[in-house]
């Protein structure tokens, strides 16, 4: 008998200090993967905000490091 597949899961944690992101499934799809990321950025710009920066310069401290993870990755592969 096949094995039902479980489905995957995206866990936030989020504590005064750290947050995580845990993925059930180390073969998740583009999309999975995409929708974790979008998680994780929704948590980030919370709690940038509560800290007291404007939803906009939340952003783009955001904006800012994806774009300097994807120069990175283009760079040193």
């Amino acid at each position: 008998m096949e094995e039902a597949k479980e489905k995957t899961r995206i866990v936030i944690t989020y504590g005064k200090k750290n947050v995580g992101v845990f993925l059930n499934n180390p073969d998740a799809t583009t999309k999975e993967l995409l929708r974790m990321h979008c998680c994780l950025v929704n948590v980030l710009i919370r709690d940038m905000v509560a800290r007291g920066m404007t939803v906009t310069g939340a952003i783009e401290s955001i904006r800012y490091s994806d774009e300097e993870a994807l120069r990175m990755y283009i760079e040193h592969g």
